[in-house]
């Protein structure tokens, strides 16, 4: 029979005939706030219209009594506000508000989405249940910034985050809150899942956006791979307390290397992690991590403890924490501290080349006061602890402020000041006081500026002299002048379809200080600047106050900048600048051999992005009087996409050994990394680091990703040259080789299982991105275990 689109209203409150309804063939119900029914159909009296607690029955025969219950066969339709539900069969009724539907049953509430063979629910409660059905619920998250504390911030539009399985039953216990009977759990959206949970009691609670389930097992490729007796986890990778997925992987320093870590979500600001880290040749370690976050300030302290080295034999452990506290008005204060039990904790313990290359460990306490823009002041407390080489100098402490006045009729006073007190344990120690008044009168025009500046540099030691001879108490008074001068030029340019602005911007600076001799003096904090552009344009030739060039020179350089009009972006800029000298330097550093000739070095520089997907960064630096390169380098990155990227680096340097002044004898190295797509799904990544002056192999890395629908497989190998303290009491080092193998397995919106090369692959691989990178931060740290 075909639908007659005749429709049949009856009210739950019972104002309408209490007489029963006959049955109708092709029948469409609406319950809700009517009037009463006429020949001629209904006549809908509500003045708000149709309201979200009506409920709709479309079917292909329909019968019951009125109030009372409705019975629906065939093609049944019922909606009611976003719930919409399909059968075969449905029985209503209407005192409960409860409906049984039989048959094909499927029901849609927003995009989830429940079939199976019968169900009951209540439609004013939610509470119910499916028999086996399949489920699938998606559910919106935006994506937020990766903080690791505190309230997310969305940066863009929400991401979907999906559940989908099987169950044996499927309880309803309200609008957003379920738990299944013998159900698999995934969040592929595949029809066919490559991994799923198998959970004999999962709750999933939409409200609360946790899940969790009771013997579990992970199945991936149709295999069990993991068991857990109890497991609780975020649905919408918010941060929550539990075990963490472990992290296992080998090298030739620890052995197997397998760390089990559980995380505390103490409160919204502030949490912690235990991770015990069992290392096959050396032992157990246990590490511990909090973090904190305020309205005025953030955190975090870490340690790690190793009661018994099964290699040295010996305790070895690390203490480490960063805190930053803004106290108000103005004033605020830091700490980074870091303490390890041994110079070689970094390069036994950890496969980090940021850590095995570290020579000293910071220890700083810091004060800061900004509360008089004219003045503000800083103190500053720091020692360090040296894993290689000779210490460096503590400052106990240094205090420092800076007046600024930058317009007193047209002329801008600035004189900073500084005290320090400097302590070493086998050099010579002492104070320095420095002060350093300027008056500049800057001109700024349109087409170019002129600032000529005049100065005294005045500074007082009193030195304790344990290894150099001399007078205890030395004076310096330093007078210095300087011009700095420049315009600017532009012109319109067009390439392609695009047009640009080009600019010249010629300088030219010159200064000139008084000499004095200071043989004498220490060397508390000074060393030879690096010889760049921004180096030109200096006064001293020198970093710290120590040493304070007889400067009688000029320096001239010219800069031209590719700017896109549409954008105002900066796509290429290209410098060139020499300096000239009018007479020999006097004042140098001990052991450093004064500068010959009169003029310096060429400096240049080539940077910005040259092709669609090419960038370029090089610099050189070019010796006129010997007709020889002194340093050059030069970096290329082609990037046409994600996870796509091609990058290489040549770095070559000439320079003369010098213990005092901290540098290298010369270096050359290559530098090549890549992240491409092989085939099909697989992607490579490597990294080769060679230094071609020694012939010796720095870092190289080499590994495979594999990304699937919902889940990535990474294996990587790297091997790492190491510098190691051969006696504590001495500088002396030698270097070893540590290897290391990392093997993850990523699933999707679950976990992982390995050890994460993640953040190995983005320090190593310029331009490295996840092959699922999704943009949503890791639901505990921010970054995922890749740390």
């Amino acid at each position: 029979m075909s639908r007659m689109g005749f429709a049949i209203l009856a009210c739950f409150s019972g104002v309408a005939s209490a007489a029963n309804v006959e049955p109708f063939a092709a029948a469409s119900l609406l319950f809700g706030q009517i009037g009463p029914v006429t020949a001629a159909g209904p006549v809908v009296k509500s003045t708000t219209g149709k309201t979200a607690d009506d409920i709709y029955v479309d079917a292909d025969a329909v019968d019951g009594r009125n109030s009372l219950e409705l019975n629906a066969d065939g093609k049944v339709h019922l909606r009611r506000g976003t719930l919409t539900l399909y059968s075969d069969h449905l029985k209503l009724d209407q005192i409960l508000n409860e409906v049984t539907a039989e048959g094909n049953v499927r029901m849609l509430r927003d995009k989830d989405r429940i079939e199976g063979p019968r169900a009951r629910m209540n439609l004013d409660t939610h509470v119910g249940e499916f028999e086996t059905p399949t489920y699938h619920f998606m559910r919106a998250t935006p994506v937020t910034r990766e903080i690791p504390l505190g309230t997310p911030t969305p940066i863009g539009p929400a991401r979907p985050v999906v559940a989908s399985g099987k169950a044996d039953l499927l309880e309803m216990l309200g609008e957003n809150q379920f738990r299944l009977r013998r159900a698999t759990y995934t969040t592929c959206m595949a029809d066919d899942p490559d991994w799923y949970l198998r959970v004999n009691t999962l709750n999933l609670d939409y409200d609360r956006e946790r899940g969790e389930g009771m013997n579990a097992s992970l199945h991936f490729k149709g295999v069990p791979i993991a068991y857990a007796p109890w497991m609780d986890f975020p649905l919408n990778g918010s941060r929550q307390s539990g075990l963490l997925p472990p992290t296992f992987g080998s090298t030739s320093s620890t052995g197997l290397d397998l760390t089990l870590p559980y995380y505390l979500n103490l409160a919204p600001n502030y949490d912690a992690t235990i991770a015990p880290r069992w290392m096959g040749r050396r032992g157990l370690q246990l590490g511990s991590e909090f973090r904190y976050l305020t309205p005025t300030g953030n955190g975090k302290l870490s340690g790690e403890y190793l009661s018994r080295d099964d290699v040295t034999q010996t305790q070895r452990g690390l203490f480490s924490t960063r805190n930053f506290q803004d106290f108000g008005n103005g004033l605020n204060g830091t700490v980074d501290f870091t303490q390890v039990s041994d110079r070689n904790y970094f390069a036994d313990l950890s496969s980090r080349i940021t850590s095995t290359s570290q020579a000293t460990l910071n220890q700083q306490l810091a004060l800061n006061y900004g509360g008089l823009p004219w003045l503000p002041m800083n103190m500053n407390v720091q020692r360090y602890q040296t894993l290689v080489g000779v210490a460096p100098y503590s400052r106990v402490p240094q205090i420092g402020a800076s007046l600024l006045v930058p317009d007193v009729k047209g002329v801008a006073v600035r004189m900073p000041m500084e005290y320090a007190h400097f302590e070493h344990p086998t050099l010579d120690v002492g104070q320095r006081t420095v002060a350093y008044p300027q008056l500049a009168l800057p001109l700024q025009l349109s087409y170019g500026f002129f600032t000529p500046k005049i100065g005294v540099h005045l500074s007082e030691y009193d030195i304790s002299r344990r290894t150099t001879t001399g007078p205890n108490r030395l004076e310096r008074s330093i007078p210095i002048f300087s011009v700095d001068t420049g315009l600017n030029f532009e012109r319109s340019i067009k390439f392609g379809n695009e047009d640009f602005t080009q600019t010249l911007e010629p300088r030219l600076y010159y200064v000139r200080a008084t000499y004095r001799d200071q043989s004498a003096f220490p060397v508390f904090d000074t060393a030879r600047a690096d010889f760049n552009f921004a180096q030109l344009f200096s006064e001293n030739i020198y970093s710290g106050s120590d040493r304070i060039s007889d400067s009688n020179q000029l320096t001239s350089a010219v800069t031209t900048r590719f700017i896109a009009d549409e954008t105002g972006a900066e796509y290429v800029r290209m410098a060139l600048g020499q300096r000239f000298y009018f007479r020999d330097q006097k004042v140098t550093l001990p052991g450093e051999t004064p500068r010959e000739g009169r003029i310096a070095d060429w400096l240049g520089l080539v940077s910005g992005r040259v092709a669609q997907h090419t960038w370029i960064d090089t610099a050189y630096q070019y010796n006129p009087r010997e007709h020889r390169s002194e340093r050059g380098a030069l970096s290329l990155r082609y990037q046409p996409q994600a996870a796509r990227v091609i990058s290489g680096s040549y770095r070559y340097e000439r320079t003369t050994c010098s213990d005092i002044l901290n540098v290298a004898c010369g270096a050359r190295d290559l530098d090549i990394s890549a992240q491409w797509p092989l085939w099909g799904s697989w992607y490579g990544v490597g990294r080769y680091n060679r230094n071609l002056k020694d012939h010796t192999l720095s870092e190289a890395l080499a590994g495979l990703e594999y990304k699937a629908d919902c889940w990535v497989l990474r294996m990587v190998w790297q091997t790492l040259l190491t510098t190691k303290s051969v006696d504590p009491n001495t500088p002396n080092t030698k270097q070893s080789r540590n290897n290391a193998v990392f093997l993850q397995l990523e699933f999707d919106g679950l976990a992982s299982i390995g050890s994460s090369p993640v953040q190995l692959l983005k320090r190593s691989i310029g331009g490295y991105s996840k092959v699922n990178d999704n943009g949503v931060g890791d639901p505990v740290f921010g970054t995922g275990n890749d740390q």
